[in-house]
């Protein structure tokens, strides 16, 4: 049950802006999954890039951009040290690449925007138009 307290968060969490699907799991904790099928394509093919799929995904991860960093964190000191004794170029690349994962998810966290969110009817001229 979305309970009064869950949409007051839900309104005034920033990243709802950015991610409804992912600011909705952050708030709401009694999600029950339902199964569905996945129906067919009915015009044209994706309009989403690979690039733009990358970017809507780091944004669903950046809303939860404290539990990456720890995590990361916490990988990044484990594999530094396993691999302290036998460190090449190649055994630093897992380590670019976290580096790199980080950088894009806190990049990807500024589109959090409340403001954004409040005025995003502001864009609508007419709410019978869109029906």
């Amino acid at each position: 049950m979305f309970t009064k307290i869950n949409v007051e968060k839900m309104i005034n969490d920033k990243a709802t802006w950015s991610s409804f699907s992912g600011a909705l799991t952050k708030v709401e904790k009694n999600i029950k999954a339902s199964p569905s099928t996945r129906g067919t394509r009915y015009f044209g093919p994706s309009k989403m890039n690979f690039l733009n799929l990358v970017k809507h995904s780091l944004a669903i991860i950046a809303v939860f951009k404290v539990n990456v960093i720890f995590r990361s964190a916490l990988f990044y000191a484990i594999y530094l040290y396993l691999i302290s004794s036998n460190i090449t170029f190649i055994t630093l690349i897992p380590l670019v690449l976290i580096i790199v994962f980080i950088v894009s998810v806190l990049t990807l966290s500024k589109r959090e925007d409340l403001n954004a969110l409040n005025n995003s009817t502001n864009n609508l001229a007419s709410f019978d138009k869109i029906k």
